[in-house]
């Protein structure tokens, strides 16, 4: 499985107070690092895609928060919806304010285009739907053609033979690097703690390694909207 790490995340409040980067989904979802750089500008979580924080995303979902605003009052929106939207926004403004500058947000808000921007999106998690049959090696050859040629790097660096060709039911754990692999893709940095992959689209994701820990990783507090069991991570490039 491309993230076999379970990693909880903090309430929104807690996730602000720390960490040098600031990562947000368009549905105002967050959480940070002190690791920017081990980061894309877009991370998807399960099927939620944040991206880091910088002065034109913040414009965008403050145009965002405008148009909420406005369907409040046309009806079209709860105003206890808006409450909570605008309650994740204004401690998103508050960490803008603090590591972006308020000269810089002011200057994105004058320039940006709402209607020309690009929002991260998330995309589609499971490309084959259910992994090789056990037993059936055939089911994806050049997948597994893919692994033979990186397995001895792998093992070398401490991963399980299982956790290259292991098959099993989707959304197992169990599943193994090669049951992700299409034609076309390609394998690129191997280390200890993760493989990637290397799409044809020119996404990278990467496959990591459950049995050994991952310096990234915060364990605390699960916020209720996003799973105490997030077991799917992939970063993807900035598609802006």
């Amino acid at each position: 499985m491309i993230e076999v790490l379970q990693q909880t995340f903090e309430t929104a409040a807690q996730s602000l107070r720390g960490g040098s980067t600031l990562f947000v989904s368009t549905a105002l979802d967050t959480w940070t690092t002190d690791q920017p750089e081990i980061f894309a500008h877009d991370v998807q979580i399960n099927d939620t895609a944040y991206r880091r924080l910088d002065p034109d995303f913040y414009a965008w979902l403050r145009s965002r928060m405008f148009t909420a605003k406005r369907a409040v009052l046309a009806g079209q929106l709860a105003p206890e919806t808006f409450d909570g939207l605008r309650d994740s926004f204004n401690r998103i403004h508050k960490w803008a304010m603090v590591h972006l500058g308020e000269a810089t947000l002011e200057e994105a808000l004058r320039t940006l285009h709402a209607k020309d921007y690009r929002p991260p999106a998330a995309e589609r998690w499971d490309r084959h739907g259910a992994p090789p049959a056990a037993g059936n090696s055939s089911t994806h050859p050049q997948a597994l053609a893919i692994v033979d040629a990186i397995r001895e790097q792998a093992i070398a660096l401490g991963w399980k033979h299982e956790r290259l060709y292991a098959v099993g039911k989707p959304q197992s754990p169990l599943r193994g690097l090669a049951s992700y692999l299409n034609s076309g893709d390609r394998i690129g940095e191997i280390t200890r703690e993760a493989i990637e992959i290397m799409l044809p689209s020119g996404v990278r994701q990467h496959f990591y390694n459950p049995e050994v820990e991952q310096p990234w990783i915060r364990r605390t507090v699960s916020r209720q909207d996003v799973s105490a069991n997030c077991d799917r991570v992939y970063d993807a490039r900035d598609r802006r």
